[in-house]
């Protein structure tokens, strides 16, 4: 049956809170996340102990080195191996041919070893969720059928297997969270694990509650439909209270970004030295890509308070070379947030916008009429350098009476110094053609769904991608910075307004 068209006369906007109940779930799992660690460190001790005085918690198992069979397959396995022990107790002549033909775990050089290890703990796709129970409902069917991706069985096989493994576990493999509490138990993971991991996805499902039987629709979320278009909302049904306090339809959509932000910031480590700052969850992050589900256009009331910008523009500021976001709605809140986020980048860093992913009706589904989309781009704050260059120039030339305006999210301290490093510079980029226009090369992948990537030109004046018309027009090859110097501060401001 298809779906009404939408009406704004029959609008309801959500309300935008913590679900309680949901709040409470995660308060109650983690004292027995913690129960359960302490049980886990107790089995380790006393397995070590029987390790240390030879004594096999298992009967598979031979601990005794001195043993000869050390290594061999049980008798489950292999039952001549219980034989030959018999035999060579009792010093038969037969206790060694019987003990050649005893079948001994194969043997391989260790650099095979080594190659099958890191074939055996590689996911052909991203691992979602890593340590942490996974909610099925933020799964794709396609997702849900893969089964398991990875031979984790192979870290229980020996220290050195663990160590090794453990290693190819956490670089070679990418990841993707769906739920803030998931991207917050990986602070268990040691941080010697953390600080190697490049790039992470959070898929961030909009979550909506009611407490009535009700219908409710929404323009739908994403690009490319019918203005009218609408989607049948999911709704996580409440039990209706005897209480005004928390009856209506609400909404967990901006709150669950802060969440996640959140989540990135330096988790407490009770023996970290004082003097020194607590690096963040994921300090060696350079690229992070954002899903936004079920974000419908002009249907969320304001994101209100100063959250996402402290989390955006504070905490996490600067501090990525890529910023992918997808299905973030085309309105004015929608734009607020994208201007908010992009704070997170670095100067001369990339912004990448794009139709949405995943579209969540009855069930999580990819919105495939976008999979081959180009990226909506920008190149963040790339006018920095030449208000820069404007100021050097400037005291050359003997300015030094010159009033240079310092603005609010300057990143330079009072002597002047660079305190948060610019995007570095990608090797390998294609010359300019240009003599006077200010440019800036960035390899930017081809389409939403595809890991290669393309060499693209931009301009450092606006941000964006020089268009293809200019190439060969003279006229366009121009570059006056008397035009983009504020005649009140006498310094190069953001030539528009959001400042990214």
């Amino acid at each position: 049956m298809a779906s009404p068209d939408w009406d704004d006369d029959e609008f309801i906007p959500p309300f935008e809170q913590h679900d309680q109940e949901d709040d409470a779930e995660v308060y109650y799992n983690r004292p027995l996340r913690d129960q359960n660690q302490q049980l886990v460190d107790e089995n380790l001790q006393l397995k070590k102990l029987l390790r240390e005085n030879g004594i096999s918690w298992s009967p598979s198992l031979i601990l005794n080195p001195n043993n000869p069979e050390r290594g061999i397959w049980s008798e489950a396995v292999w039952p001549s191996a219980k034989k030959g022990s018999r035999s060579r107790a009792s010093g038969t002549k037969g206790s060694k041919s019987r003990l050649r033909h005893c079948r001994r775990l194969p043997s391989l050089p260790v650099e095979i070893q080594l190659r099958i290890l890191e074939y055996a703990l590689t996911s052909d796709y991203p691992i979602i969720d890593p340590l942490s129970k996974i909610n099925q409902d933020s799964l794709t069917p396609e997702e849900k059928k893969r089964g398991n991706q990875v031979a984790i069985g192979f870290l229980s096989t020996c220290k050195a297997y663990h160590a090794e493994g453990t290693h190819y576990l956490w670089t070679n493999n990418t990841f993707v969270f769906t739920s803030y509490v998931a991207l917050r138990n990986f602070s268990n993971l040691s941080l010697e694990y953390r600080q190697n991991i490049k790039h992470i996805t959070m898929r961030i499902i909009a979550r909506y509650y009611d407490n009535e039987m009700r219908r409710h629709l929404a323009p739908y979320p994403a690009e490319g439909e019918r203005p009218t278009q609408t989607i049948r909302l999911p709704i996580i049904e409440r039990l209706r209270e005897p209480t005004l306090a928390r009856r209506g339809f609400r909404s967990y959509s901006w709150l669950q970004i802060v969440d996640f932000l959140d989540a990135l910031r330096p988790p407490f480590v009770p023996d970290h030295p004082k003097e020194e700052p607590r690096p963040r969850l994921l300090p060696g992050l350079d690229s992070m890509r954002m899903d936004l589900v079920n974000f419908p256009p002009d249907f969320f009331l304001s994101p209100g308070g100063p959250a996402i910008h402290n989390m955006a523009s504070h905490d996490l500021a600067c501090t990525l070379n890529e910023l992918q976001l997808t299905g973030v709605p085309e309105c004015q809140w929608g734009g607020d947030i994208s201007h908010q986020l992009a704070r997170m980048v670095k100067d001369d860093g990339l912004l990448l916008k794009n139709n949405s992913t995943f579209v969540y009706n009855r069930y999580l589904r990819r919105y495939s009429k976008a999979d081959n989309a180009k990226w909506k781009m920008r190149a963040v704050r790339a006018w920095k350098v030449l208000a820069e260059e404007y100021i050097r120039n400037s005291k050359k030339a003997g300015n030094a009476g010159h009033h240079h305006h310092h603005h609010h999210h300057s990143h330079r301290d009072g002597s002047g110094a660079i305190v948060m490093p610019s995007a570095s510079n990608e090797d390998g980029a294609p010359p300019t053609v240009w003599k006077h226009r200010r440019t800036l090369w960035k390899r930017v992948p081809i389409s939403r769904e595809s890991e290669e990537r393309e060499w693209v030109e931009f301009d450092r004046t606006t941000g964006f991608r020089v268009p293809e018309e200019y190439y060969g027009d003279e006229d366009k090859d121009t570059y006056d910075e008397d035009d983009l110097v504020c005649t009140h501060c006498g310094v190069i401001h953001s030539p528009y307004d959001e400042d990214y």
